[in-house]
């Protein structure tokens, strides 16, 4: 039942993914879009290209931060190699399950155990979208009216704000999550207490070296400026007038929102955000399409290196699966 239930909300996301891409394609006037990409600046293309590449330079460099702080260090061409792999996964399985598998495994290698490696992974994700969500907090409070009326952006920076809160709260406050798991007798499973002691040594020691955590939280939102800086070059390359201020608001709440499992990795939420971001600053719906379907597009080719990187270091059948 359990398989069954997994299989069926793919199907479920991938056909929300594709009315959704189909409805607005039919809505919108593909010949512009098609007109709009043709008449592209490939030099800046290609300066988005590069900036994309120093996302995923950033990237691997906060986790090997995160492992080195555990006291498991890893070389960076080990980690780059590992993290391309995975960017591969995240954009061509369901959600991004491919890819945190493929960081897990490489992770227990160094770190000797899988729970070790998946608090990594779990911690480092935590940071990451809370380096997402400094950057939209910045763009909201700066970015003038205009911006800040866009749909959502206050529910979402206020919201999510709440919720950040609560974490830092646990992750300041020792015992937290031990009161919360014999509040809900989780602690009478070993399982979970076993998994649960050696991610709360994980975050023991993460506390006792905060530094570490800034650092890869002020790296976080610097990867997260230089993803915004991508897409911004792509809409240059395009000949669409977004305002930068508005772009550096834009994205992060299109990719806060997609986060939600509600489509095939975002595709068709993420059009439908834009388009309607794109509306509040009078921008033409077809210049919204061509933006999110060529941003990511090229992420897509550009994670096909990925795949070269895996086939080359392990057989085609030892894919990772997102069957736990």
């Amino acid at each position: 039942m359990t398989t069954f239930r997994r299989y069926a909300a793919l199907i479920a996301k991938l056909l929300v993914s594709v009315l959704l891409l189909a409805y607005l394609v039919w809505t919108t006037d593909i010949h512009a879009i098609v007109r709009r990409v043709r008449e592209g600046d490939p030099l800046l293309f290609a300066v988005a290209a590069i900036l994309f590449l120093c996302v995923l330079g950033i990237s691997t460099w906060r986790w090997g931060l995160m492992l080195r702080a555990l006291g498991y260090p890893a070389p960076l061409r080990q980690l780059s190699a590992s993290y391309l792999a995975a960017t591969f996964f995240n954009n061509f399985l369901p959600s991004n399950i491919g890819g945190d598998v493929v960081r897990v495994r490489d992770g227990k290698e160094l770190t000797g155990s899988t729970t070790t490696s998946l608090a990594v992974v779990a911690i480092d994700r935590v940071v990451g979208f809370g380096g997402l969500y400094v950057l939209a907090a910045l763009a909201f409070a700066l970015g003038g009216p205009t911006v800040r009326h866009l749909a959502g952006a206050r529910v979402v920076v206020f919201g999510l704000g709440v919720g950040f809160l609560v974490l830092a709260y646990i992750f300041f406050h020792p015992g937290t999550t031990r009161r919360l798991m014999a509040a809900f007798r989780l602690s009478k499973f070993p399982w979970a207490q076993e998994r649960f002691d050696v991610v709360q040594g994980a975050v023991h020691v993460y506390r006792e070296n905060v530094r570490a955590v800034w650092l890869a939280l002020a790296a976080s939102v610097l990867l997260q400026a230089v993803f915004v800086l991508y897409f911004y070059a792509v809409a240059r390359a395009l000949d669409i007038p977004l305002p930068l201020a508005a772009c550096f608001l834009m994205v992060p709440l299109c990719l806060l929102i997609q986060a939600v499992p509600i489509s095939f990795n975002g595709w068709g939420v993420r059009e439908s955000v834009f388009i309607l971001y794109f509306a509040q600053i009078h921008l033409p719906r077809e210049s919204a399409l061509a933006f999110s379907l060529v941003g990511a597009g090229l992420i897509v080719l550009l994670s096909l290196s990925g795949a070269v990187v895996w086939t080359a270091r392990e057989p085609p059948s030892s894919a990772p699966s997102t069957t736990p």
